[in-house]
C-alpha cells in the first residue's frame, strides 16, 4: 500500500513539474506577451508609373522600392533613375514615379525657356530659383536648409520653375511665404 501511495505522489509531482516547466518555456518564448513582437505600420500613397497606383500599408522601416513592388512593380516607361529607391518611407508620404517621357519633355521645356529668356539686368540682384545653390536659396527670408533642399529636389525632379507660383508646389511653401520672397526671386 505504501508503494502505491508513493507512485501516486510521484505521478502528481511529475505532472506539476511538467506544467511548471511548460509555463516557464511558454513565457520565455513570448507565447502570451503581445508587446514582444509588435509590428508598426505606415501608410503611403504611390502614384505615377507603377502598375497599381494607390494607398498601401507597409511595415515601418520600408523603403521606396518596397512600395513600388507592393504596387505591382514599375511600368516600362518609369524613370527609376530619378527616384531614390533606397529612401526610407515615412507615414503619410506620397511617392511619385516619373516617366521617361516627362523628363524628356522637361528637358526640352528647360532648353526652350533658357533659349527664349532675355537677360534682365533689373533682376540680376535677385535669386534665380532655377539655378540657385542651397546657400543662395537660404538667403531668402523664411527659407532654411530643409526648404532650400526641397526647392532643389523639386526642380531636379520636375524641371525648371516657369513662374513664382510654381513654388507653391514645394512642400512647406504657402501663399504667405511666397509673397515674402516674390520680389527677391527670378526664374
Amino acid at each position: 500500500m505504501f508503494e502505491k501511495k508513493e507512485k501516486f505522489l510521484l505521478v502528481i509531482f511529475v505532472v506539476i513539474l511538467v506544467g511548471v516547466l511548460f509555463s516557464m518555456v511558454s513565457n520565455l518564448s513570448g507565447g502570451n506577451n503581445i508587446d514582444v513582437d509588435k509590428n508598426e505600420f505606415i501608410i503611403v500613397h504611390i502614384t505615377g508609373e507603377v502598375k497599381n497606383p494607390g494607398v498601401y500599408k507597409l511595415e515601418e522601416g520600408a523603403r521606396v522600392i518596397d512600395a513600388i513592388n507592393l504596387a505591382g512593380g514599375s511600368l516600362p516607361s518609369a524613370d527609376l533613375d530619378k527616384v531614390n529607391l533606397a529612401d526610407f518611407l515615412r507615414d503619410g508620404s506620397k511617392i511619385y514615379i516619373p516617366s521617361k517621357l516627362e523628363n524628356s519633355e522637361n528637358e526640352l521645356k528647360s532648353q526652350a525657356i533658357l533659349s527664349t529668356r532675355k537677360i534682365d539686368t533689373s533682376k540680376s540682384d535677385k535669386v534665380n530659383i532655377n539655378t540657385a545653390s542651397k546657400e543662395e536659396l537660404e538667403s531668402l527670408p523664411g527659407i532654411g536648409p530643409t526648404l532650400a533642399q526641397r526647392i532643389i529636389e523639386y526642380r531636379e525632379e520636375n524641371g525648371p520653375f516657369g513662374s513664382a507660383e510654381d513654388l507653391l508646389n514645394v512642400k512647406g511653401i504657402g501663399e504667405k511665404k511666397l509673397e515674402r520672397i516674390r520680389d527677391q526671386i527670378t526664374w
